[in-house]
């Protein structure tokens, strides 16, 4: 018989045969126990109030003023989400890399939360303070945590800041609208425990994979996009005292229209490299090669919080220990971290001396403060507490003082007026500054000098009095430092006198050998 005869002759049967099979499948698809829905209604959760309203097309707005947002609509079961230290059975390097930077503290540092109290305690409705832990407690968020009356009971993925979870079940990021723009799945992580555990999970992880690794996920954490959602911040009428909106954080912007953005240079680059300052020196060379190996470390610029030579104050600011650590990894931890802090600070600003030079009313200086290595504005962030200043000192051939401009901020542990500053000031609504990070109660934010930005300087200039008969050769120091926060907010909002110390970010030092008559 011919192939094409056989075909005719089994033509028949092999269609019925198909059309059983379908219909077989279709009723075990019917009859078969379908999984359980994956999350919590909002209804659930007890006392869980939303003062804010819904939006203008009538939905509600859960997490309000924060964007933060659940992929399904649905809340978490906090007896459901891994912590980061279940994924440590697996990925111990990752885990204990992230343990000591300020992602895994950004819900428990003690700064942190007694600034969030003090702004809670100025407003009619706590939940407002969604606005600020949309970025630094998703999960906390995410199950309904974060209310006025507390009725979600604790477990260990709550306490862990910006978690593994986090960005591996990220699905969406808006770096422009910011203020915590992020959809995250969390309901996939929770699913997931349902599936092959321990032993069982190496053997098939499939669907391990598709909970921490799936395709938008991973592609949402290769770009930028996902950093800027919350490294953008806006205040606004919801959640301030500001009658226009108020561009508070702008890093992602700043990144996006360098050099670093236009040439595909992501923040992942420099801040999760092995070796951040390394791979920035290599950028200041125009080598664009990314990292051989990213880190979980996620190196920033918050000195304090990784300064091992506070001691245990430093475990205490920190909020304690993470759940999975003991207290030897924890101290090897921060060392590195420290260490790799102030490296990569160090690799971000140079100083130059453009000109100095006799006037009719004596010395006239250019030092020109330069972004070298940043991929944003220098300074970025929320720059009422985030700051730098220089300072300058001339001296005459005997080593006496002639001229000295911001040295009284690192001295006295005080803001110096004099001093050349890269700062903003919020202002409240009668225009009065507000020096402990009152977000709810900010109308204005006035910068007092522009921020430098991605490869770009700041020249400043200093007119030196001399008095006559000044001998030279005059010598001249300059540094260039930096202080993550103004120790007023520490006093205010934790009631301690706690030193915070300055990085020097550049020095700069000339001798001018000429006579000064």
């Amino acid at each position: 018989m011919s192939l094409k005869s056989q075909l005719r002759y089994h033509a028949k049967p092999l269609a019925l045969a198909g059309v059983a099979a379908l219909a077989g499948l279709g009723w075990w698809a019917a009859l078969a126990p379908q999984p359980p829905v994956v999350g919590v209604a909002l209804s659930d959760i007890a006392f869980y109030r939303l003062p804010f309203g819904p939006d203008a097309q009538g939905n509600d707005r859960p997490f309000w003023p924060s964007l933060l947002q659940s992929e399904t609509g649905l809340l978490s079961d906090p007896a459901r989400l891994p912590s980061s230290a279940d994924c440590a059975a697996c990925h111990p390097r990752e885990f204990t890399e992230w343990a000591g930077s300020l992602h895994a503290i950004a819900d428990r540092d003690l700064v942190y939360e007694a600034t969030v109290e003090a702004n809670e305690d100025i407003v009619r409705h706590p939940e407002q303070g969604r606005f600020c832990e949309g970025c630094h407690a998703p999960a906390e968020m995410l199950t309904g945590r974060v209310n006025s009356l507390v009725s979600v009971p604790p477990a260990d993925a709550l306490t862990e800041g910006v978690s593994c979870i986090a960005c591996h079940t990220a699905t969406h990021a808006d770096p422009l609208a910011g203020n915590g723009a992020v959809t995250l799945a969390y309901g996939r992580a929770e699913a997931e425990r349902d599936g092959p555990q321990g032993a069982a999970l190496l053997a098939d992880p499939r669907a391990h994979l598709a909970a921490f690794g799936a395709p938008d996920t991973t592609a949402l954490m290769a770009g930028a996009e996902i950093c800027g959602a919350c490294h953008t911040e806006i205040y606004d009428t919801s959640m301030s005292r500001a009658e226009t909106p108020q561009a508070v954080q702008s890093t992602f912007v700043e990144w996006r229209d360098s050099w670093y953005g236009q040439n595909g240079v992501t923040c992942q680059q420099c801040h999760m490299a092995a070796d951040p300052a390394a791979q920035v020196i290599r950028l200041r060379t125009g080598d664009l090669t990314p990292p051989e190996r990213y880190s979980h470390r996620f190196i920033g610029a918050n000195h304090v919080l990784t300064d091992t030579g506070l001691g245990e104050a430093l475990t205490v600011l920190r909020g304690g220990i993470l759940p999975g650590m003991d207290a030897a990894t924890t101290r090897d931890t921060r060392v590195e971290q420290a260490r790799q802090t102030t490296a990569f600070l160090r690799t971000a600003a140079g100083l130059d001396l453009r000109a100095a030079q006799r006037t009719d009313a004596g010395l006239r200086i250019d030092i020109a403060v330069q972004n070298l290595g940043a991929g944003h504005n220098l300074p970025t962030g929320v720059n009422d507490q985030k700051h730098m200043w220089l300072e300058v000192v001339v001296t005459d051939a005997a080593g006496a003082i002639l001229f000295r401009s911001g040295g009284a901020s690192e001295r006295l542990g005080a803001e110096d007026p004099a001093a050349v500053a890269w700062i903003e000031h919020f202002l409240d609504a009668q225009g009065e500054r507000i020096i402990n990070h009152l977000t709810f109660a900010t109308a204005e934010v006035v910068w007092i000098r522009r921020p430098i930005p991605a490869r770009g300087e700041d020249v400043v200039r200093y007119d030196v009095p001399l008095a006559a008969g000044v001998v030279g050769p005059l010598h001249i120091e300059a540094r260039l430092l930096y202080q993550i926060a103004l120790p007023d907010l520490i006093y205010m909002n934790l009631r301690r006198d706690l030193s915070v110390p300055a990085v020097t970010l550049a020095e700069l030092s000339a001798t001018l050998p000429e006579v000064v008559q």
